[in-house]
């Protein structure tokens, strides 16, 4: 009796199959790949099964409001602080005009052109990879305290001086001043706009999580 029934036999002449001129393979070796390959084949069907019924992911969150927000801020800082750095003797004087500053503290705003630009330089990376971190956000409430500060400032300056002087936010350049009164409104409307792109920049991203939590 044979002891290995189900081992192929090896022939050392096998036959030649006359279609195709090559050797025909000994009995059991069809048998042996064919379970081969189904086992392969079920293997191949499970890990499909189990990629199709995992989730995808979703996408990440872009905040594209909040950061064009942040980048429209940046934009007023950087252009606000490049026309005072580039006049900064003329803004001076129409601060001196104003009469708000008291003399001692007058030395500072030689440093208010590089300070905004600073805060303009800090904003960009805001807008790139901060927007949600801490850090971020300290950045922006101290934007929108300063821009919250400018809005006391005019609203001590003498409405006829503003007029007639502009309010040095872009040194000696005006845009408002043709009409009565008209810088003064411009002036709040500029800074109203900046206050709300603060909020927008600041509670954006929470809005978004929020949404995609509930969706």
């Amino acid at each position: 009796m044979d002891r290995f029934p189900n081992q192929p036999v090896f022939d050392p002449d096998p036959p030649i199959d006359a279609g195709s001129g090559l050797p025909i393979p000994p009995i059991g070796h069809d048998e042996v790949n064919k379970g081969e390959d189904s086992l392969a084949d079920g293997v191949d069907s499970a890990v499909r099964r189990g990629s199709a019924n995992e989730p995808a992911p979703e996408p990440a969150a872009r905040y594209l409001f909040s950061r064009i927000s942040v980048g429209l801020i940046m934009l007023v800082w950087v252009v606000a602080g490049f026309a005072k750095i580039s006049h900064m003797s003329a803004f001076v004087d129409i601060v001196n005009q104003h009469r708000v500053i008291p003399e001692q503290y007058k030395a500072f705003l030689w440093w208010v052109g590089p300070g905004e630009l600073v805060m303009g330089l800090l904003l960009v990376f805001v807008i790139g990879s901060e927007l949600r971190k801490p850090s971020g956000k300290m950045i922006l409430l101290i934007s929108m305290a300063a821009t919250g500060g400018l809005i006391y400032y005019i609203s001590l300056v003498d409405p006829v001086v503003l007029q007639e002087s502009g309010c040095g936010c872009l040194s000696d350049y005006r845009i408002a001043s043709g009409m009565e009164g008209m810088t003064r409104f411009f002036d709040y409307g500029v800074l109203v706009i900046l206050m709300i792109l603060h909020l927008v920049a600041l509670f954006g991203p929470a809005m978004v999580d929020g949404r995609r939590r509930l969706d």
